[in-house]
């Protein structure tokens, strides 16, 4: 899909930035959660100067759970750019279903989320250069048919590529074991689209339920009933 200069607004995109190299930028823990509060960040506004690792990881953790986030960390400088539908750390990209709030929004928001990233991924792990690849793909979603399918592509099946590598062509091998490290893997918005969870960079309970799924809980039930291994008979 070719870059668009003018986004339309409601127009909800599917957005994926892959590191140069295949490099596995989110395999450390602190990584995931930096990005966690860059995400935050460059939505609003930007981070706080001398903000510590320490302290990132617990603001992180707080966006996560739905907890308020005191102003010493992040500067709130504007409204959300963006609403964020979905979203999924995969070791080496990410994955985000996200609503434009106004025009040229979107390229302002991966801008800073990965500009901001990259110059304390670099930092941290001594390289320079470019860590994301110079275009992030970015798909227009034009039905609601679509728009259920990337929050499953986002949710669920990317999620499950670090669950059980190789699946998509061999099939789950355990229903409840799958559904479990959905539950628990905090860096993707599966939780929260289960109602375990309600993570702060999240968009507002109105904007999920208009661009959500319904019954949710069933709809993932299907879907890895539909990818489990068929028994030998």
């Amino acid at each position: 899909m070719p870059y668009r200069n003018v986004i339309e607004k409601d127009q909800p995109f599917h957005v994926i930035s892959r590191a140069v190299e295949e490099r596995k930028i989110f395999a450390d823990l602190a990584d995931c959660y930096r990005f966690i509060f860059q995400l935050h960040a460059a939505n609003i506004g930007s981070p706080r100067p001398n903000t510590s690792r320490i302290d990132v990881a617990k603001v992180a953790q707080s966006l996560l759970h739905g907890e308020r986030v005191a102003n010493d960390f992040i500067a709130q400088e504007h409204s959300p750019l963006v609403h964020i539908l979905d979203f999924c750390l995969n070791v080496t990209h990410y994955h985000l279903h996200i609503l434009p709030n106004a025009p040229n929004n979107m390229p302002l928001f991966i801008k800073k989320l990965n500009g901001n990233f990259a110059k304390y991924f670099n930092l941290k792990h001594g390289r320079t250069g470019a860590l994301f690849s110079s275009r992030y793909k970015s798909v227009p979603i034009e039905t609601d048919f679509q728009s259920d399918a990337v929050s499953r592509y986002v949710s669920i099946t990317n999620p499950l590529d670090m669950h059980q590598p190789g699946w998509r062509e061999n099939g789950l091998l355990d229903q409840g074991k799958a559904l479990e490290f959905l539950q628990n893997y905090q860096f993707s918005s599966f939780p929260d689209k289960i109602g375990i969870r309600k993570a702060g960079i999240l968009a507002p309970a109105e904007i999920l339920e208009r661009y959500g799924v319904k019954d949710y809980p069933n709809f993932v039930k299907d879907f890895l009933q539909q990818k489990l291994v068929m028994p030998n008979i």
